[in-house]
């Protein structure tokens, strides 16, 4: 079963935890898990592999890897590899829009159209891990405004993140802006509405028109999209222990029987076949 994990409830606003990695005595064999949280990593020296959502990235030194919240992940890093977790609650950044909209997106997009991997070129790596290193020095400090402090130096990483990277849909044209708001829209409700139609409608276009859109933006279908997204959330429900009955009822299905057949015809596999893969 993937456990799911919490920040600790009694540390102070704004929650952030920040956790060195040390090299290792024998590999790493850190099982999958999700949590209620972003984790931003640091490798200082890196080697080895992080899967993200069942897509496999590989760690190098000097990057940073950024997990949002729900993704089921699993570190495998080689021997000698070390580095930094910053663990933090993005609602930290709900005074700062752009970044706030960086991590939502982050949570929207899947992780083959919005890559959590993030390298840099010698001057600004360096630049990154002297954030890191001030970050790390504070927080085991007892300077003042210390926690002022790490949540400036960590909206500083972020926004280095956010320039490091050219992305071809950064035009905010109608179509954009139209694309941008069904991702949210999604995200926030792929849950209990899977109709073309719907989103359609609260869009206020045509499903020709958001159609269009979204295979310019993807290649794929607006249903391939919403499918794509119920998958993806049944899959990291079923690592996590959920029986199939639960998850067509947390996924909106009229029973288990429709759940596992919709499963079967999307992943190939029935959902009892896919769990027993990943064990």
């Amino acid at each position: 079963m993937i456990p799911t994990h919490d920040l600790d409830n009694n540390i102070k606003v704004p929650s952030i935890r920040i956790v060195k990695l040390d090299e290792l005595t024998n590999y790493d064999s850190t099982k999958p898990h999700r949590h209620n949280y972003i984790e931003l990593f640091y490798f200082n020296i890196g080697s080895g592999s992080h899967d993200i959502d069942f897509n496999a990235f590989p760690i190098e030194s000097g990057s940073v890897h950024l997990v949002s919240s729900g993704r089921v992940h699993k570190v495998k890093r080689d021997l000698k590899t070390n580095g930094f977790v910053i663990l933090f609650e993005a609602s930290i950044f709900d005074s700062n829009s752009s970044i706030s909209n960086f991590l939502f997106d982050h949570s929207c997009y899947d992780v083959n159209e919005f890559s959590p991997i993030y390298r840099f070129d010698k001057e600004v790596s360096n630049h990154v891990s002297g954030i890191i290193t001030n970050i790390w020095n504070d927080y085991n400090s007892e300077n003042e405004l210390k926690n002022e402090f790490i949540v400036s130096n960590l909206c500083l990483l972020l926004i280095t993140c956010m320039r490091s990277i050219t992305r071809t849909n950064v035009q905010h044209d109608k179509n954009q802006e139209i694309y941008l708001s069904f991702r949210k829209l999604l995200h926030q409700k792929y849950k209990i509405e899977k109709s073309v139609k719907a989103y359609a409608l609260e869009l206020n276009v045509s499903e020709k028109q958001l159609h269009k859109i979204v295979k310019d933006k993807t290649g794929l279908s607006t249903s391939e999209l919403i499918y794509g997204q119920v998958i993806l959330e049944a899959k990291r429900l079923l690592n996590a222990g959920v029986s199939s009955k639960e998850i067509a009822y947390s996924l909106n299905f009229s029973d288990p029987a429709h759940f596992s057949k919709f499963f079967k015809l999307k992943v190939g596999m029935s959902p009892k076949e896919f769990r027993n893969l990943q064990d």
